[in-house]
């Protein structure tokens, strides 16, 4: 177990002023403080271990960025290939296995998971056997029927698509939609910055000037969210509901498999100053980001990390807006189904609890 998961818990509170509590602890920081700052890719994806690609990878480029401040840093081949099998596993790992349980709906048989070929370690976008797979087992239909269908309006698409087909995510989906269909919640979308973005320099500028802005982000004053629906290659991609978000997992999974699905994962890195870097990636949750400030020994002053939960569970983000507007007087079973509807649909990194109104008793969910 990682440290990160031993000791974080969202704790979620439908119809409260603050629905969301129990923000994250800046472990990153307290873990590397000190240390040689090569030591950062090794540890930070031991202790991220759910995304633990993804969090070496930013690490490494930022590195890298601090070796040779006057060059940008894309990934090489290497790091986009293991970007792109975490992304891809962590996907599939949602769908059949936290969809039955969150959207209380019928589970794939498990031959179908343990046969998929994304958890191999090997695979390649766009093989063969992958495509098949996906094919079968999440679409019902061939990638190019499916794709055109969803192409003019891939919201429509995507809800006309879980109707026609009859498998269990479809009927996740559909079942979801009663809830998160209704949902309707304005997209702030942290968008994937481009090298040289002045977003860069005035989130590295409120690491560095606040401790605690890392467990409750804000752009411009904003709250902002993130997730796999604000790809930069999705930006055209409409987002009206809570719903589409949700079937953005399927849309990005589908997209993932294809040829050139590793592309679609944009990253990158650069230096700020003297000893100072940041790095990003887009990865399963979302946007990640990292930044750092080493002293002239290379040794770790500052670390901050920004995942897609801090963004997407800000006590007044966009998850905190669904939840306070949930009745927390409905049955508890209904809110208890309603808010795992919301968690499979914004995916945190950590388990959470639901603590309804009035002092009932509160519902671990692990």
């Amino acid at each position: 177990m990682s440290l990160e998961f031993a000791t974080q818990r969202l704790r979620l509170v439908p119809g409260a002023a603050t629905p969301v509590q129990g923000l994250r602890e800046p472990l990153a920081e307290r873990l590397l403080h000190g240390r040689a700052a090569a030591l950062a890719p090794a540890l930070l994806g031991r202790l991220y271990a759910l995304c633990g690609q993804a969090h070496r990878i930013c690490a490494e480029m930022a590195l890298q960025a601090l070796q040779t401040p006057e060059t940008p840093i894309p990934m090489d081949a290497p790091q986009r290939q293991a970007l792109w099998r975490e992304t891809l596993r962590e996907h599939v790992r949602r769908l059949f296995l936290d969809w039955p349980r969150l959207l209380a709906s019928p589970a794939h048989e498990g031959q179908a998971l343990a046969a998929s070929p994304a958890l191999g370690h090997s695979v390649l976008p766009g093989d063969a056997a992958l495509v098949e797979w996906v094919e079968r087992q999440v679409l019902g239909m061939p990638w190019a029927r499916w794709q055109q269908a969803c192409q003019q309006n891939p919201a429509q698409g995507l809800l006309q698509w879980a109707h026609a087909v009859h498998n269990p995510l479809t009927q996740a989906l559909v079942q979801a939609h009663r809830w998160a269909g209704a949902w309707q919640v304005p997209l702030q979308a942290l968008h994937t910055p481009q090298l040289g973005a002045q977003v860069l320099t005035e989130l590295a500028g409120a690491l560095c000037a606040d401790g605690d802005f890392a467990r409750q982000p804000r752009l411009r004053g904003q709250c902002r969210e993130t997730g796999c629906w604000t790809r930069a290659d999705d930006a055209w991609l409409p987002v009206p509901d809570v719903w589409t978000r949700l079937a953005a997992r399927v849309w990005d999974l589908a997209q993932l498999a294809q040829a050139q699905g590793a592309q679609r994962l944009h990253a990158g890195a650069c230096a700020l100053g003297a000893g100072e870097a940041i790095a990003w990636c887009e990865m399963a949750r979302g946007l990640l980001v990292h930044w750092l400030c080493v002293d002239a020994q290379g040794r770790v002053e500052r670390y901050g990390v920004l995942a897609p939960t801090e963004w997407n569970f800000h006590p007044q983000g966009a998850a905190a807006q669904v939840l306070r507007g949930l009745d927390a007087q409905q049955p508890a079973p209904q809110l208890a189904a309603a808010v795992a509807v919301l968690v499979a649909a914004f995916d945190p990194c950590v388990d959470y609890e639901l603590a309804p109104a009035c002092g009932a008793e509160e519902v671990s969910c692990a």
